[in-house]
């Protein structure tokens, strides 16, 4: 069986497609990768895959470049949608394959936002990603994301890492309201260094001058804006394990095997995108106004999801040390 596999963006949801590709390969199944790029990145060298066709934002601007791209996608038995926008909707109406389309659970997700009882049932996406391919007989038990990383990267990566046991903390986020405050997270890096821990920032060219700060405060070694993607997973790779706000670097670190502490703030940990308990622990305020947003982009000025000491995340960090030993 040879199948697509269509998810263009972004970076976290990426990485969670991961998932479901080794089960798929241990079934025999081929599989083939549709993204964005340069999101392809991510998978360089996976084996898994057969092929990783990366796309421009400009195949989609119109009906007719959608058209033109399906009519160059043959030869799968199967297509799976694990995105669910309009643009792969299009496109599958054009694929001249059978497409499967994942359930997002978009309704529920905006129901725990205005109707707060539904977050008691959480939701996790590589679940969700494995649902879809029950409609042609291929079970999928215990996903979980998982990428690859060669040892040249590993190589290459410790010239940046002064440290030979380090943390991972990731500051940014897409939107500020969704970051836990800096001047927290400057506590957190100097609770660890206490305990005798160092601490390596990750972030995008966007933290670039909060990872600078946070740096010449504490002494941290700051990467942020310095690397590709893979190389944070690389850094990721060589640490103790990872403390992040609700951001794509959460399921980098999943995919790494590392343990990871995931802030949420006025998002919440029920939407899909919180580490599994094997995998990690989601911190939540879980105040009754939580959820106030679906993505995290919110007007709530006194940010009471984020009144969680830098103490409770250093002590839930070091207990995740603790088990992983």
């Amino acid at each position: 069986m040879r199948i697509l596999l269509i998810r263009l963006s972004s970076l976290g949801d990426m990485i969670l497609v991961s998932s479901v590709l080794s089960p798929l390969r241990e079934k025999g199944v081929e599989v083939d990768l549709l993204t964005y790029r340069p999101f392809g990145e991510i998978f360089k060298g996976d084996r898994r895959l057969r092929k990783v066709i990366e796309v421009d934002r400009k195949d989609f601007k119109n009906l007719s470049s959608i058209k033109f791209l399906a009519e160059n996608l043959k030869g799968y038995d199967y297509g799976f949608d694990l995105h669910g926008i309009l643009k792969t909707h299009l496109l599958s109406k054009y694929l001249p394959f059978p497409v499967f389309r994942y359930k997002k659970r978009s309704l529920l997700r905006r129901l725990m936002v205005i109707f707060k009882p539904f977050r008691a049932k959480w939701l996790y996406v590589p679940e969700m990603y494995s649902e879809v391919f029950r409609e042609v007989g291929i079970e999928i038990e215990n996903p979980r994301p998982e990428l690859y990383i060669f040892p040249y990267e590993v190589k290459k990566i410790k010239e940046f890492v002064p440290f030979k046991e380090f943390v991972v903390v990731a500051p940014g986020a897409r939107w500020k309201t969704k970051r836990y405050p800096e001047e927290k997270f400057k506590n957190v890096i100097e609770l660890l260094k206490s305990t005798g821990v160092q601490s390596v920032i990750v972030g995008g060219k966007e933290e670039e001058v909060m990872g600078k700060k946070l740096s010449s405060e504490t002494g941290a070694v700051n990467l942020c804006g310095r690397l590709s993607i893979r190389g944070s997973l690389s850094v990721i790779s060589l640490s103790l394990g990872v403390i992040s706000n609700d951001s794509a670097v959460v399921h980098m670190a999943r995919a790494v095997k590392r343990p990871v502490v995931a802030i949420f703030g006025p998002t919440h940990p029920a939407f899909g995108f919180a580490p599994y308990p094997d995998e990690g622990v989601a911190i939540t305020k879980n105040l009754p106004c939580s959820p106030c947003s679906l993505h995290g982009k919110t007007k709530c000025k006194n940010r009471e999801c984020f009144e969680i000491s830098p103490e409770e995340v250093v002590s839930k960090f070091l207990s995740l040390i603790e088990f992983g030993e």
